[in-house]
């Protein structure tokens, strides 16, 4: 490192110190200005002041309330035998950093909403519902909806104005006797 136009030699002096820090304060700083510049993302935090919902993990279905769950995505689709399958998935609500998570009204209930679609995408019914808990929610589909063939499930949770993105389309296939 050259210092004016004398090679460096021993210990740094003060102004080399000076320069050095000045610097290293000037390269920490600039990413904290730029990140704090950002009007649009605090202009979207003003504007939302609700919960950020995450889209529902774990989609699952089975053959009813008391059957085991298949899980959806994995490598085989999922085969019911009932006219009645159960739909669930997993809600997980996540509060803006440096907030209090505080749900939009008293107790943990969130509005889930459920859309199944034959396998071309002819919609056979959509159910919105209220969960029990902000953990889990399911959903036994009426008897009499679904016949031989392929289908696709949905869901996507809700609080107050705030909705999550919809979960990855389930794809299953219903195979009565």
């Amino acid at each position: 490192m050259r210092v004016w136009n004398k090679p460096f030699r021993g210990r740094p002096g003060r102004a080399a110190l000076a320069v050095t820090a000045a610097l290293a304060l000037a390269g920490a700083a600039a990413p904290l200005a730029l990140a704090g510049s950002s009007d649009g993302a605090a202009q979207a935090l003003e504007a939302k002041p609700d919960l950020l919902l995450r889209t529902p993990a774990v989609p699952r279905i089975s053959d009813g309330p008391y059957a085991g769950f298949q899980f959806c995505g994995g490598s085989a689709k999922p085969v019911v035998t009932s006219d009645s399958a159960t739909l669930a998935a997993t809600l997980e609500s996540v509060a803006p950093p440096g907030t209090v998570e505080t749900p939009a009204s008293a107790g943990p209930r969130r509005k889930v909403a459920f859309e199944v679609d034959t396998a071309d995408g002819t919609q056979v019914l959509r159910k919105q519902l209220t969960s029990d808990t902000s953990q889990d929610a399911a959903y036994q589909l009426p008897g009499g909806k679904l016949t031989n063939g392929d289908y696709r499930w949905r869901m996507r949770v809700k609080d107050g104005n705030t909705a999550s993105e919809w979960t990855a389309w389930c794809a299953f296939t219903v195979r009565r006797a």
